[in-house]
């Protein structure tokens, strides 16, 4: 067997038990029994500090002592964490907690992408990349949306049971991790000197031209609005809108699935989802879904959210595949580590500044509204410059 299609199917099978997050539905309720809505806010900026602190050290750790090492520190660090997270009841201790995750997931962030497209260059299968990510958010989602479903029937026996099936669901995905077989692309030997220099080079190849300048750019624009949605607000809209937790576990699984099924039925039609529409689908998502978000009824929230995830979730699966065909191999786990650290950073912003904003213009809802004003006046023009500076012919060649 091929070593891609080793590590494919190790990828599968570890991305089903990554999906299985059985407290996404309760996590909110769960810390509000300790935590203001203010201070929930600044635990998850502090979580993503940690992990943009951590991203270019770990990233470069993953790019000269292996990218597998790298994932397997990272997800045993991510158990220890959601054991401290379910014992967490005062606001130092949920700081600890989001320290540790945060230190835990760089690791993986930037490694396992990485490892896996590195693992179809190794066969010339690259080009594949998008497809097998396809299929990994698909597999992701429907388990994520089985294990939300359990999540919130976990949580009538108590919150922290849906925490504790999640972290034994993380320990499978542990114990998979080293069955992964490292792809022998660009190995350096480790010295600090060398260490050192790999920040350097793994930060460059974000900008090492124009259109991958823009384009790191534009998933960094992408992440950063996205993913504190993902983090923060979805979730927070809804329990403070009115949904229960087994609601939500209901709402957010049956959009898991329907976006599953979108996302990888475009993929396999590759004439409806192109490059060129892709650069301005996203913004145009971004600023329907958040920026009538101070206006959203019950009903409308539930839409407002469901595209948020679906914008998410193809960031990965679309704009991942993008970025990845310009990144050296040897540079590509530091790389994807500085994207991830960068959108970490907008999470960072978002979530200090959320508190203020959410006390003057009427909570959660307003922070949507903020989103949508980021997308509009930064998103927006960053795709419609890489639109008409690179033509649909140029693009699709590189």
């Amino acid at each position: 067997m091929k070593l891609s299609e080793h590590n494919e199917k190790i990828f599968y099978i570890s991305e089903f038990f990554n999906g299985l997050i059985f407290h996404m539905p309760v996590w909110v309720a769960f810390e509000l029994q300790y935590l203001t809505l203010a201070q929930i806010a600044i635990i998850e900026a502090i979580l993503q500090a940690s992990q943009l602190l951590s991203e270019l050290p770990t990233g470069a750790v993953a790019d000269l002592l292996g990218k597998r090492a790298s994932v397997i520190i990272g997800r045993l660090i991510g158990v220890v964490a959601l054991l401290m997270y379910a014992s967490s009841g005062t606001f130092t201790g949920f700081i600890i907690y989001a320290i540790v995750a945060g230190f835990g997931d760089s690791f993986v962030s930037g490694a396992k992408d990485a490892l896996l497209y590195d693992s179809l260059k190794h066969d010339h299968r690259e080009g594949h990349y998008q497809k097998v990510m396809s299929k990994v958010s698909l597999i992701f989602q429907l388990s994520f949306a089985g294990a939300i479903l359990a999540g919130g029937v976990l949580s009538l026996w108590g919150y922290t049971a849906a925490i504790y099936a999640t972290a034994i669901a993380y320990a499978f995905a542990l114990m998979l991790s080293f069955w992964f077989q490292e792809p022998p692309l660009d190995t350096e030997k480790f010295t600090l000197p060398r260490y050192l220099r790999q920040f350097k080079e793994g930060f460059r190849e974000l900008f090492k031209s124009p259109y991958v300048r823009d384009i790191s750019l534009f998933y960094i624009g992408v992440g950063g609005v996205t993913w504190s949605a993902m983090m923060i607000y979805n979730t927070s809209l809804l329990t403070t809108i009115g949904y229960t937790a087994f609601q939500i576990g209901i709402i957010v699984a049956v959009i898991r699935l329907l976006n599953s099924g979108v996302l990888f039925g475009a993929l396999h039609l590759k004439t409806i989802i192109t490059k060129r529409r892709a650069y301005l689908l996203f913004p145009v998502i971004m600023i329907l879904c958040y920026l009538p978000g101070a206006l959203l009824t019950k009903e409308l929230a539930v839409l407002a959210v469901a595209g948020s995830i679906f914008a998410s979730s193809a960031r990965w699966v679309i704009l991942g595949s993008y970025v990845n065909e310009h990144y050296e191999s040897k540079n590509r786990a530091t790389a994807l580590s500085t994207l991830s650290m960068l959108v970490s950073l907008a999470v960072v912003g978002f979530a200090l500044i959320s508190s203020p904003v959410m006390q003057l213009f009427g909570g959660v809802k307003a922070m949507f509204t903020l989103l949508g004003i980021v997308s509009a006046l930064l998103v927006l023009p960053l795709g419609l410059r890489i639109r008409t500076r690179y033509h649909a012919k140029a693009v699709s060649a590189k």
